[in-house]
This record gives C-alpha cells, structure tokens and sequence, in this order.
C-alpha cells in the first residue's frame, strides 16, 4: 500500500505514470526509524511513500537508492 501525496487533490487518470527515484534510509542505536520515500510521476510532483511498519533493535544505518516505473494502461 503506497500514501500518493500530489499537488493538488484533482489528479488526472495517468498521472501516476513515469519514472520514480528515491532514497532509502534507516538507522538503529537501540531503537531504529526508517523512511523511504519516490518522487516522480506527472512533472516529477508525485511523491509515492510506502505504508509500513517496522521495528529494529540493535545498531545499524543502511541507505539504498530505489527505482520504479509505473505506466498507465488506459483502462479506467
């Protein structure tokens, strides 16, 4: 499950197609956070940013470049 946050609440069918780039990041020292978050989309406006929950313990960082491409079929 993605949360879509877009410039305006009247997103045109599509305009979730494009290429997405982002970063991942997390970092534990004891208890940890992450967040992920893609931009993309209709202009590069669309920001996409997973739903999830998550719990860690112990010492880590960790970054990652992340990639996705989304295209519109036409069907709705």
């Amino acid at each position: 499950m993605w949360t879509v946050l877009a410039p305006s609440s009247d997103v045109a069918s599509g305009a979730l197609a494009g290429n997405y780039g982002g970063v991942s990041a997390e970092a534990t020292v004891g208890l940890g956070v992450g967040a992920n978050a893609l931009v993309g989309g209709s202009e590069h406006s669309i920001v996409l940013q997973p739903v999830s929950v998550q719990a860690q313990q112990g010492l880590n960082v960790a970054v990652g470049v992340l990639a996705l491409s989304l295209r519109f079929d036409g069907s709705y």
